[in-house]
């Protein structure tokens, strides 16, 4: 009994010495270091987890930011294509290649000309010049005298438009007139002898019917035309004052059945119409008549 006691005792000592050895303040500063290590492996499993945790509103507002990234690129793309197309307006302008297809015209030109007659060209000129250059401008009374012995007054009654009414007085007789002026012709579309009033007539007047053909340059190129070109460039002398850029036009008719012809070969003045006159009747009772101008009033 007393042996079992001491064994006892024995082993309590043993065991409270190596309790004595153990240091308390070790003990603590392992736990201490033990819970750092823990709470540094939290600290970075925390980054990996917030790597993988987006944030919502960066997410639209980088979405966003990239649509108006590609809208931008669309609004600037037809400012450029306008720019190009404008740079190239204006290189083509200044390129002197274009420029310088104009002279081939003109160079088409002179040879479609080359092997036409003088007599062409002018015919051809007359047949584009405006009769109505040749129209009296504006009312007026001119005076002829014919052969030296007889006066016939043209009276300048009114002028609208391409019509031109006049009234002649030949000793007793009196004859009114209209006459239609256009680009190649001059014709009488109303005559009316002894009218009862003279006076104007041209307000809202449509012509019924053509009475006589005086000029008619369209026709002049033809061989058998009625109507030939003398001159349009003539300097023409009268008693009143020398006529630039007279137009000569002769018409050519037959005078009876003999075959016999009457040349009426007449002048006209721009702005002025008829200045000088002469008929030339080569039938059984033939005839020469100068008419010229001797007053304008």
């Amino acid at each position: 009994m007393k042996k079992l006691l001491t064994i006892m005792l024995s082993v309590a000592f043993i065991l409270s010495a190596c309790a004595a050895d153990v240091d308390p303040e070790s003990l603590e500063n392992d736990q201490a270091d033990q819970g750092t290590s823990e709470a540094s492996a939290e600290s970075e499993e925390q980054p990996a987890e917030a790597e993988k945790t987006e944030d919502p509103e960066s997410v639209e507002n980088e979405s966003e930011s990239k649509e108006q990234e590609e809208e931008s690129a669309v609004t600037t793309e037809p400012e450029d294509e306008e720019d190009n197309t404008d740079s190239g307006e204006e290189a083509a302008s200044e390129d002197p290649a274009v420029e310088a297809e104009e002279p081939e015209e003109d160079t088409v030109e002179a040879s479609a000309n080359e092997g036409v007659s003088e007599e062409e060209t002018k015919e051809e000129q007359t047949s584009n010049v405006g009769l109505k250059a040749y129209m009296p401008k504006k009312p007026m009374t001119k005076t002829f005298m014919q052969n030296d012995e007889y006066e016939a007054v043209y009276e300048i009654v009114d002028i609208q438009g391409n019509y031109v009414q006049q009234v002649i007085t030949f000793g007793d007789m009196v004859t009114l007139q209209v006459l239609q002026w256009t680009e190649g012709t001059v014709s009488v579309v109303y005559e009316e002898f002894n009218p009862e009033d003279t006076a104007s007539m041209l307000d809202g007047f449509k012509p019924v019917e053509t009475v006589d053909v005086l000029i008619d340059v369209t026709q002049s190129s033809q061989s058998e035309s009625s109507f030939k070109l003398i001159d349009d460039k003539q300097t023409t002398s009268t008693p009143v004052r020398d006529f630039e850029n007279v137009l000569v036009v002769q018409k050519i008719e037959k005078a009876d059945s003999s075959g016999a012809e009457v040349r009426s070969t007449f002048h006209y003045a721009p702005d002025y119409g008829l200045i000088k006159e002469k008929i030339e009747d080569k039938g059984e009772n033939g005839y020469t008549m100068n008419s010229k101008l001797i007053d304008i009033k």
